[in-house]
């Protein structure tokens, strides 16, 4: 039976998913990202901006003709408007108050504030003057973060006033949070009517780089090394705060830090992670979020009773060449045939300029690796890494 829903900017495979699942999507896309795939693979598509005032009477008015079951996404600045199509349409997901919680980080930490919950310090600050009296109260280092970011983009440390030079016009407000100590987390999980299940729990290893973004990801590892009970505080730590910020229903990526004072949130997404981890999810527990949120926007997921227990080790590690032009690429078939080697993907070909590591977009491209343990995987993606050559000048 094909089932009608509504997908917000997807990724090509999201949308051949929806239809191998039996959903037969609307698809809404920017103008400016549609690819040539929406329009030769899709019946029906509207181009148009998100938050244009007409996508919901339209909507509307394509809902009277083909009941929809839900519109979904995948994408982050997709996840407020998703919400608010739902609500206009009389469909089932996520509240919009509960995903402008998510998006906007200073809502979230009032939201927290409200509840007492991973206290941490933190205020808006909008001037140079504002920080300095931020850091007066709680001292350097600490972060500075755009009010709703995606990807880390904008994200600083900030060790000293010289930091905060040209950083502020006087209109754009940004969140000061303190620094957190300790090893960073991300937990996949999904909601079943306010019951949470942990899918996984991911260790991530960021860019050490000096003269990059020191909070982009490089590597993720499924499960995320750590003593059992340090496992148990973060799961019941995690159902809380989804209790805590009000998410009830689908899938959620969020993302801690293990501190010397235990866990502390840092965001939270009503989505599933990036960065391929559903295939890490997929490969250490048989469960992939991308096909459970279809699934549960096409009626058709079964509820979880239990966290699924992981089996073997997965890993995601991504190439970070030097910056220049791209002259040389050696390897990558080859180094496919490696055990344990799930996929090698490059995301720069020949001729592109690899810029220094400020967002996503930067990284080269990545391996994946399974093995029976995580240290297995990490030492497979090290290989790899070690013998692949991406060449640049």
């Amino acid at each position: 039976m094909v089932a009608d829903i509504i997908l917000l900017g997807p990724k090509r495979h999201i949308a051949e998913r929806a239809w191998q699942l039996g959903a037969r999507p609307l698809i809404v896309q920017p103008p400016e990202h549609a690819e040539d795939w929406v329009q030769r693979q899709t019946e029906r598509t509207l181009l148009i901006d998100y938050n244009d005032p007409v996508l919901i009477p339209m909507l509307a008015a394509a809902h009277a003709r083909t009941h929809f079951r839900c519109a979904i996404t995948t994408t982050e600045l997709g996840l407020l408007p998703c919400a608010r199509i739902n609500e206009a349409l009389g469909l089932p997901g996520t509240p919009p108050a509960v995903v402008e919680r998510t998006r906007n980080k200073q809502l979230m930490r009032e939201a927290l504030a409200a509840r007492g919950f991973s206290v941490i310090q933190w205020a808006a600050v909008t001037t140079k003057e504002d920080a300095i009296a931020f850091a007066a109260r709680n001292d350097y280092p600490f972060v500075l973060k755009p009010l709703d970011g995606v990807g880390s983009v904008g994200v600083r440390r900030i060790r000293s006033t010289a930091d905060l030079e040209s950083t502020f016009d006087g209109k754009t407000t940004w969140l000061a949070e303190e620094y957190l100590d300790g090893n960073e987390y991300s937990v996949e999980s999904f909601s079943f009517g306010g019951r949470h299940i942990i899918l996984a729990i991911n260790e991530e290893v960021n860019n050490t780089d000096p003269s990059g973004n020191e909070f982009l990801e490089l590597t993720h590892k499924i499960p995320a090394p750590m003593g059992k009970e340090q496992e148990r505080e973060i799961r019941e730590f995690i159902r809380a705060f989804l209790d805590a910020i009000g998410i009830q229903d689908g899938p959620a990526h969020t993302e801690l830090k293990y501190t010397s004072r235990g866990p502390r949130i840092i965001e939270t997404h009503t989505r599933q992670g990036g960065d391929h981890l559903w295939d890490l999810v997929r490969l250490t527990t048989g469960f992939d979020p991308i096909d459970m949120t279809l699934q549960w926007a096409l009626g058709t997921l079964s509820p979880l009773t239990k966290d699924p227990e992981p089996r073997g080790g997965a890993v995601i590690h991504y190439f970070t060449p030097p910056p220049g032009k791209l002259r040389r690429i050696h390897g990558v078939q080859a180094l496919k045939r490696i055990p344990g080697v799930v996929d090698i993907a490059l995301l720069a070909n020949l001729g592109d300029e690899i810029r220094r590591l400020a967002q996503s977009d930067d990284r080269a491209g990545y391996v994946i690796a399974h093995a029976d343990t995580v240290d297995q995987a990490l030492d497979i993606c090290k290989e790899v890494s070690r013998r692949l050559v991406l060449e640049t000048r």
